[in-house]
């Protein structure tokens, strides 16, 4: 009888383990069901957004008077900006979509641009017109790829969930499948769009001065060195070379390694050719349930920073979504906040791990500035401001212009109504140079 026992301990347990395993591909096929149906909305809202922001261009140029044109152009640049933030939270492979990113984000700065110059009662000349119509036009070919992409989805070729998930385990293979995406023929017919150069601190056009990173040029051993000394604490091993980098502001090393502590986690970084210094580092690991708040967040950004050797950095803006905060930092000199020199550090909200750095516009535009004393008070600036807005705030701060050029700010966080805004009052000439409209959400602040 005895016999029997441990064959029959061992069916049940084999029936139960069965169980438990289907139960398990039922909740995660469910994950997955869930993450599609996400990602479906938020492309549609893309396109919607798209659409919109095509439709409103389209008014702005036909329209007759400076009123309606900055209506139609506010309304162009609300709508730019959030179809940027809807591609951005999309499981897509960020260096196959940078341009359209890059594109959205600079045709709503340069509506705003547009739409200072009309609020000074000028009237948009011909080439600034044709730019308008060229941009309207690329927004065209966009909301069109999408539509297409969009029926693509719907016909079954490509689900979000399968996507992120098989984005995470093998960044390769997403990269092919990014091949079957009609916004790369996008990507290659943008080549040649028009180069837009206008006064405003988050100018695209910045990223292409020239770096003032110094230093020697390293090898791929070299490179492979920095990335053991700046991620021993991260206890990244297997570490090759496996590309590089070029046509871009920091020529680079693109390395991949395996951080301990995650299951065998494969990450990626990029260390730049001159000097040696880490350009951006991304561990795109699946993510628990969150138990940080943003200010835990922020501190276990600052932690990093300052172990990194990055100094004076202060956390200026963050963006939460899927269980990950984006943190801003920018530089702070003299009790001066310099926008230009800025860092960003990702963290996951489930234990705090540091899992995406990017220190470009540090490496770009970092150096020591002479900072001289404000020939407009404080008291002068805020006279400037109108006298229906509540000042919450004040702080001076450098800000890019045309140009490759900065200007020395004071920044004044005010409240009207119910909105927040950001104005920049030049410190030594008393204008108004920048006014910034602060939209709070559930997951950060958007600022246009």
């Amino acid at each position: 009888m005895r016999r029997y026992i441990l064959p029959s301990i061992l069916a049940v347990a084999l029936v139960a383990t069965g169980i438990w395993g289907y139960y398990q591909y039922n909740e995660r096929n469910d994950y997955h069901t869930y993450l599609d149906l996400q990602f479906q909305r938020q492309f549609y809202d893309l396109i919607g957004h798209v659409e919109n922001a095509q439709v409103d261009l389209a008014k702005a140029m036909v329209s007759g008077g400076n009123k309606d044109i900055i209506k139609y152009l506010n309304d162009t640049v609300f709508q730019s900006y959030m179809a940027q933030e809807k591609l951005t939270q999309l499981p897509l492979d960020h260096g196959a979509i940078r341009r359209t990113e890059n594109f959205l984000n600079q045709l709503g700065d340069y509506c705003t641009a547009m739409v200072n110059k009309s609020l000074e009662g000028i009237v948009l000349d011909q080439d600034e017109m044709s730019t308008l119509s060229e941009l309207h036009n690329y927004a065209n070919m966009l909301s069109q790829q999408l539509i297409e992409l969009q029926q693509n989805i719907s016909a079954g070729g490509i689900n979000f969930g399968d996507l992120r998930r098989e984005g995470n385990r093998d960044l390769a293979q997403l990269s092919d499948r990014m091949e079957k995406f009609q916004l790369i023929n996008f990507e290659e017919r943008m080549q040649e769009y028009p180069e837009l150069i206008y006064d405003g601190p988050f100018s695209e056009h910045l990223k292409d001065v020239q770096p003032r990173l110094e230093g020697e040029t390293i090898d791929e051993g070299q490179a492979i060195q920095v990335v053991q000394e700046n991620f021993r604490e991260e206890s990244v091993r297997d570490i090759e070379v496996t590309g590089e980098i070029e046509n871009t502001s920091i020529p680079a090393y693109y390395l991949r390694g395996t951080r301990n502590g995650n299951n065998g986690q494969e990450v990626s970084m990029a260390v730049s050719k001159t000097g040696g210094k880490v350009v951006w580092y991304l561990n795109p690991r699946e993510i628990g349930e969150s138990t940080l708040d943003r200010e835990e967040a922020i501190k276990r950004a600052e932690e990093f920073l300052t172990n990194k050797g990055y100094e004076d950095m202060v956390a200026t803006y963050t963006t939460n979504y899927e269980g990950q905060s984006v943190i801003n930092f920018a530089y702070e000199q003299d009790d001066v906040i310099v926008y230009t020199d800025l860092i960003k550090v990702k963290v996951a909200l489930d234990d705090g791990e540091i899992i995406g750095l990017e220190t470009e516009g540090f490496l770009i535009n970092h150096h020591k500035r002479d900072i001289e004393e404000p020939e407009v008070s404080e008291e002068e600036a805020r006279e400037r401001l109108s006298s229906g807005v509540e000042v919450e705030s004040t702080r001076l701060a450098i800000i890019p212009t045309a140009g490759e050029k900065e200007i020395l700010c004071y920044e004044f966080k005010v409240k009207f109504g119910e909105d927040h805004y950001l104005v920049y009052i030049d410190a030594n000439k008393g204008e108004q140079r920048q006014l910034l409209l602060m939209i709070e959400q559930e997951d950060g602040t958007l600022v246009m």
